[in-house]
């Protein structure tokens, strides 16, 4: 099979993890490459990743994650903020990211304008920047999520939780960042749950 549906096949929404197997610090460190190496809307990277091995820290998270064991059982979890204000079209932020692509001053400028235009027509009147920021952090979630299957290291997704406790415990200054998703990385207890998806006849359809 090829590489990435073996790990693919492999992930599943890990519910149980061994407390006593720890992830590596050079497995951790690929995982992170790659959620750093995930592609974001405008090449806008607006976001964060906040690594959370402290034991005592998560057992104060558990209570706000709907008591789910996978927070304190897991070898690590990790907060995936969004930066809003970056993405803000007159911020100096936005202009950053335009000019390190070294293209000409006018091909720049032009960008920014085109830029400026999408956000003002087709993301703000449907979305916050928050919103439109955590779209893109999940596109980091799941290449976190697929680096880790590939090393047979399991993963869990995690929506079920009080964002804004979330945020106290863990101290995010809300001004800059604000928690999109949390992910839980480690090794599971036992064999891999069933998991149920549709057959691709009734999830693909063609335009030829």
């Amino acid at each position: 099979m090829n590489a990435v549906i073996d790990a693919l096949t492999f992930r599943h929404a890990c519910k149980k993890f061994n407390p006593e197997k720890k992830i590596s610090e050079e497995q951790l460190d690929i995982i992170l490459e790659a959620a750093c190496l995930s592609p974001s809307s405008f090449g806008m990277e607006a976001w964060k990743f906040l690594v959370i091995a402290s034991k005592e820290i998560r057992e104060e998270l558990r209570p706000v994650c709907w008591g789910q064991p996978q927070v304190t059982d897991a070898s690590h979890m990790i907060a995936i903020l969004a930066k809003p204000s970056l993405v803000e079209p007159s911020s100096d932020y936005v202009k950053t990211n335009f000019f390190r692509r070294g293209l000409p001053e006018k091909v720049t400028l032009a960008s920014i304008d085109r830029y400026k235009r999408h956000m003002e027509t087709e993301v703000f009147p449907r979305m916050t920047s928050y919103a439109w920021c955590s779209k893109q952090c999940y596109i980091a979630l799941a290449d976190i999520m697929t680096a880790a299957a590939s090393m047979g290291i399991d993963s869990c997704p995690m929506e079920g939780f009080e964002k804004d406790k979330v945020e106290a415990i863990l101290k995010i200054d809300k001004k800059e960042c604000e928690v999109a998703v949390l992910v839980a990385l480690g090794f599971r207890a036992g064999e891999q749950t069933s998991r149920w998806r549709h057959e691709t006849k009734a999830l693909i359809e063609y335009r030829r």
